[in-house]
């Protein structure tokens, strides 16, 4: 029992605890990302047709909505509400990409990664190319997520920026140890005053 769980005990290099803390360009902290994104990605867009899909009263087809580009259309109100809760997704997804990611140069990548990884998902669960509605809904998602994306964590890279080095952390300190020097100086000036000399008396 105690061989089987050391082979099975992660290494530390491979915890994500540890790959975070890796530089913003190394392979496997962008995999870990790139997996991360897409994990919430379909998560958020599974709760959200749940959720409508249970409010709306239509047979719950989770598989069929995420995988499936054949009920995107522009022409019906069933396919129009699919499309803005794709457009939703991608919406609240800005949030974890600037919370993952947080660098403004590859939020492009990562967003243009996502819907990418979605292509190649949707068509290998169909096996047949996407309509045209299909990739424009998926052009504006991308869009969202690209300009949200760069503006959001350009925020977040310039409020760091901003904000590091702003308060030193000895400054505190060193302001406490000038008024007690202060507070030391004034004492010795009261305890012993400085005597003074009787100037008549030297003439």
């Amino acid at each position: 029992m105690i061989s089987i769980r050391r082979y099975l005990r992660v290494p530390n290099e491979l915890k994500p605890s540890q790959i975070f803390k890796q530089d913003s360009l190394s392979p496997s902290k962008i995999g870990l990302q790139i997996i991360l994104l897409q994990v919430f990605y379909y998560t958020t867009g599974t709760i959200l047709f749940y959720c409508w899909g249970k409010l709306a009263g239509y047979d719950l087809e989770i598989r069929k909505w995420l995988f499936s580009w054949e009920n995107i259309d522009f022409t019906n109100a069933y396919g129009l509400s699919l499309s803005f809760l794709w457009l939703l997704d991608s919406l609240i997804c800005v949030f974890f990409l600037t919370v993952i990611v947080g660098r403004s140069k590859l939020a492009w990548d990562f967003a243009i990664t996502i819907h990418a990884i979605n292509f190649i998902v949707v068509f290998l669960y169909t096996w047949r190319f996407p309509s045209f509605s299909w990739f424009f809904l998926q052009v504006l998602s991308s869009l969202i997520l690209i300009f949200l994306g760069t503006w959001t964590t350009r925020w977040r890279e310039l409020k760091d920026t901003f904000f590091e080095g702003l308060v030193d952390p000895n400054e505190g300190e060193n302001q406490l140890v000038a008024s007690s020097q202060q507070q030391s100086d004034h004492t010795l000036l009261v305890q012993s005053p400085i005597p003074l000399k009787d100037l008549e008396s030297q003439i």
